[in-house]
């Protein structure tokens, strides 16, 4: 009867490790999910930081695209719409246009058909003219500038809203979307400040004066 209570203890301890185990694990591989913050919110060196970077093939590429820095020609421009409408009329083609910046990601990286890695370029979207609506058929790579290039200091600082001036070589048309080498990058106004204190104030003195019952 003893070795009989001994086994029932010992399948029983067994039981809840296997079944509580599991548990813990999980809640332990959630904690750092719901910490971590995500890499395209994080400006772009210290986003670059925190991925895997080949410094020898960033290197190559950044001597030859120093070699290759000279006055860009044959540029075409064009409206954002027309690119997007038509991308196989400027195939391989130096087009220039503006629009406002968005926000840095890895969408135009990693895909096969029109590669450009992440491990030496960084992509980052647009916004539509009238609205708040990200422009994602614009496929924009950007080859990782040095960090003391003032091109590095102008992403930077970019905000969402910046009006920017974009040079740069359709290199394919795969989805039937633009896919951009970036060649120059250029900052031409700020974003509206539409919603500063000042603004909400004077919102606030006129809705408050209209609320006034006028005087008969």
């Amino acid at each position: 009867m003893k070795k009989t209570k001994f086994r029932d203890v010992s399948v029983i301890t067994t039981l809840s490790f296997l079944l509580s185990a599991p548990l813990s694990l999980l809640a332990q591989d959630m904690k750092p999910q719901e910490a971590a913050p995500h890499q395209e919110l994080l400006p772009p060196l210290e986003r670059l930081k925190a991925r895997p970077v080949d410094r020898e093939a960033l290197k190559k590429a950044q001597d030859e695209q120093k070699v290759a820095e000279t006055p860009i020609e044959n540029v075409t421009s064009v409206t954002t719409d027309q690119l997007v409408d038509k991308p196989q009329d400027y195939l391989n083609k130096n087009v220039k246009f503006t629009a406002p910046f968005f926000t840095f990601s890895n969408l135009a990286l990693d895909y096969k058909p029109a590669f450009r890695s992440s491990r030496t370029y960084l992509s980052f979207l647009l916004l539509r003219a009238n609205g708040h609506t990200p422009f994602s058929e614009i496929k924009l790579a950007m080859l990782i500038p040095k960090e003391k290039d003032p091109q590095t200091k102008l992403l930077q600082t970019l905000k969402e809203g910046d009006i920017v001036e974009i040079t740069g070589k359709v290199f394919a048309c795969s989805l039937e979307e633009p896919w951009l080498d970036v060649l120059r990058l250029k900052k031409i106004a700020s974003a509206k400040k539409s919603d500063s204190a000042e603004d909400k104030a004077a919102d606030e003195k006129d809705s408050s004066a209209e609320d006034q019952p006028s005087e008969k």
